[in-house]
C-alpha cells in the first residue's frame, strides 16, 4: 500500500464507525489523524460494533484477520457471564504464561518462583508502583525486532484502542502477536490477557521475581 498507510486505515475505521452508527458532526478527523491519543471515537465505539462491522474494521490491516479473530474472543468473554477465577486458577494461568516467556527469552528472573500478593484496589497503583510488566523481558527478544514497517505500524495504530477493551496492555500485545513471527506458535500473552479481562489480578516483575497481585475488596 502506498501513501500515507495510517491516514489510510484511519479513513477506512471511521467510516466503518459511521456505517454502524451514523456520521458524528463534531468529530475532527484531522484532530485525531494529529493525535492518535484523543480519539475516543476509535477508542471507544470500536468495541460497540456488531462482529462484522468490527471485522471490517480489521480486514485493512496487515494479519487483520487473525488480529480481528482475538479482539473477537476477548470482547465476547468480557461480555460473558463467566466463573470468577480462582486464585490457583490465577496463579496457574500465571505459571504457564511465564513458562510461554521463557521459551523466548533466558533471564533469571523468570526461574523464581512467582509470589502472591494482596491488596486492596484503593492500594494497587502504589503496591505496583515499583514493578514492570513481563513484556519487558522481551526488549531483548530477537523475535520482536523481525518485523516489517507496515506491521509495526498496525501495531502502533491499533494500541490505544486495544488497550480500550480491558484498560490492560497485555491485551493488546495478545492481540497483535501474529504481527510477529512466532514459528513454534507458543503465543506468550494469552494467558496475561486473560488475568487481564478479571479486572482483580495483575502479573508484574520485580528485583525477586514474578509478583502475581489480587485485588480484595476494599
Amino acid at each position: 500500500m502506498t501513501g500515507d498507510i495510517r491516514r489510510t486505515w484511519l479513513r477506512h475505521w471511521h467510516s466503518v464507525i459511521d456505517d454502524a452508527f451514523g456520521s458524528d458532526p463534531t468529530f475532527d478527523f484531522e484532530s485525531a489523524y494529529q493525535d492518535p491519543y484523543t480519539d475516543f471515537r476509535m477508542h471507544f465505539q470500536t468495541w460497540d460494533l456488531p462482529d462484522e462491522n468490527l471485522r471490517r474494521c480489521f480486514e485493512i490491516l496487515p494479519l487483520g484477520k487473525e488480529m480481528c479473530t482475538r479482539a473477537s474472543e476477548l470482547r465476547h468473554l468480557l461480555r460473558s457471564d463467566i466463573p470468577t477465577t480462582t486464585e490457583n486458577e490465577a496463579l496457574e494461568l500465571f505459571r504457564s504464561g511465564l513458562d510461554g516467556f521463557a521459551k523466548f527469552v533466558e533471564d533469571e528472573e523468570l526461574q523464581k518462583p512467582p509470589r502472591l500478593l494482596r491488596v486492596r484496589q484503593s492500594e494497587l497503583i502504589e503496591q505496583t508502583r515499583n514493578t514492570d510488566r513481563i513484556a519487558i523481558l522481551f526488549e531483548t527478544a530477537e523475535q520482536m525486532c523481525v518485523i516489517d514497517e507496515d506491521k509495526s505500524k498496525a501495531g502502533s495504530f491499533l494500541c490505544e484502542t486495544l488497550y480500550r477493551l480491558a484498560h490492560s496492555y497485555d491485551v493488546v500485545d495478545y492481540i497483535t502477536w501474529p504481527l510477529y513471527p512466532d514459528p513454534d506458535r507458543i503465543d506468550p500473552f494469552r494467558n496475561f490477557a486473560l488475568l487481564a479481562l478479571t479486572n482483580r489480578y495483575y502479573p508484574g516483575l520485580d528485583a525477586n521475581g514474578p509478583i502475581l497481585f489480587v485485588v480484595t475488596n476494599d
